[in-house]
């Protein structure tokens, strides 16, 4: 079927010109000398060349920042998806005191800033400095409210009957839980865990404070390593953006189709 244009798709073409821009350009550079981004910022490559994804693979030590990147993103995805599945199933389908109490809890952190420097203090602590769980714990605690309310939107909308329905077979809570409500609510658990996975990836700030030693940092603090207050190799610090975006923009463009049916479904609807 052929898109017919209408002056309604110029503002999105613009939208998507200056999304795109600041991508290619960061490619271009990518596979530039380092004396031609100097000269040549804008423009295409005269000599293509991938040296500087292999010298960017080795002194960002990526191999490492990979591991650690995917060891942080992957936990942090399970522990949110896990704990905000509970909670929210419990919040939707099980009678408790206190659970509107809880909500409104909930929703006021949502609203509230959340200061660097007490958390920092608290690792300190903790000694949860140069470790896994110093950065995993504050991003599961930063995205459980928002999820919460993403997951219990969607539940909202499974019938109660079902649930009455596997009562009377003798089903339990977790059982229920596991058998009926996780499958049903599948697009909304892809939703959070998308959206976890981006953020964990690209965290940078907390990171960058946390993790210190070289045998730690992920790949977005990598990416630090070839920018200084006196010198900036542009070239390298091109390749070492395009290898830390790379991975995201595969993941997303393999689970696009239910992203999209996940917000369709109502996922994000408070």
């Amino acid at each position: 079927m052929m898109l017919r244009f209408n002056w309604r798709h110029i503002p999105l073409l613009i939208v998507a010109a200056y999304s795109l821009f600041p991508m290619l350009l960061l490619l271009m550079n990518a596979f530039k000398k380092k004396a031609e981004i100097s000269k040549n910022p804008l423009g295409w490559p005269k000599f293509w060349t991938f040296e500087n994804f292999s010298r960017a693979w080795q002194q960002g030590h990526f191999d490492v920042a990979y591991m650690n990147t995917l060891i942080i993103t992957g936990m942090t995805v399970v522990l949110v998806c896990v704990l905000c599945g509970f909670a929210a199933y419990g919040l939707t389908f099980l009678s408790m005191p206190g659970s509107g109490a809880f909500l409104a809890y909930l929703f006021i952190t949502m609203s509230m800033p959340i200061g660097f420097i007490p958390i920092f203090f608290m690792e300190i602590k903790l000694n949860l400095i140069n470790t896994y769980w110093g950065v995993i714990i504050p991003f599961v605690g930063g995205a459980f409210a928002f999820n919460v309310f993403l997951l219990r939107a969607f539940m909202l909308g499974i019938p109660k009957d079902l649930l009455e329905s596997a009562t009377v077979d003798g089903c339990g809570a977790m059982k229920t839980f596991f058998q009926i409500i996780l499958p049903l609510a599948q697009p909304a658990f892809v939703v959070v865990a998308i959206f976890t996975t981006l953020s964990s990836w690209n965290e940078i700030f907390l990171s960058n404070a946390i993790l210190q030693t070289d045998t730690m940092k992920t790949v977005s603090v990598a990416y630090l390593n070839f920018t200084s207050k006196y010198n900036t190799n542009w070239a390298l610090m091109a390749a070492g953006g395009i290898l830390t975006v790379v991975p995201m923009v595969v993941l997303f463009l393999l689970m696009t189709k239910k992203f999209v049916s996940g917000l369709q479904e109502g996922s994000v609807k408070f």
